[in-house]
């Protein structure tokens, strides 16, 4: 149990160094449609530190721990209710900006992805190895918005410029 104390503990502060990303970036972001990603994803990141610190609570209590996970934890439907071509708009000046901070959020994310799929495979218990993967796809799917939004910014970008030389 001490391992997975351990890596629940890493994944506590670092899910709580993403929220604390995304709010501190929140007022950074000029385009309205980044400023609603990045709110969000602040929200998720929030749910996803409750959710981790009860698992924490549980394995100190030496409780079973089982996948029981609020519905508003699993799946936002924030990023399904977007449709592609609204996703990132705005001026030169505030999507050059706004790509910055899309660009860190997306290697945070790859970074809590790549954690999770790691320690998954390094525990024993059935249920944590669920539980670490389950967290795992949540950052893939946070990870693939953000790439989206990303190349959709850069492309309005380019387009903005009159070339495209990326592209």
């Amino acid at each position: 149990m001490e391992k997975i104390l351990g890596i629940l503990r890493f994944a506590y502060a670092r899910e709580i160094e993403g929220r604390e990303f995304y709010k501190e970036k929140s007022s950074r972001v000029i385009s309205k449609d980044v400023k609603e990603i990045i709110e969000s994803l602040w929200k998720m990141e929030d749910d996803h530190v409750k959710f981790i610190k009860s698992l924490m609570e549980k394995v100190e209590r030496d409780e079973n721990i089982e996948m029981e996970v609020e519905p508003s934890v699993v799946k936002s439907d924030f990023f399904e209710s977007k449709e592609k071509s609204e996703m990132v708009s705005g001026s030169v000046d505030e999507l050059a900006n706004d790509m910055s901070i899309l660009r860190m959020a997306y290697l945070i994310e790859e970074d809590f992805e790549e954690f999770y799929r790691m320690s998954a495979k390094k525990v024993e218990d059935v249920e944590m190895k669920k539980i670490l993967n389950m967290l795992a796809d949540w950052e893939d799917g946070h990870k693939k918005m953000l790439m989206d939004a990303y190349n959709d910014a850069m492309k309005t970008y380019w387009s903005q410029q009159g070339f495209e030389p990326l592209f």
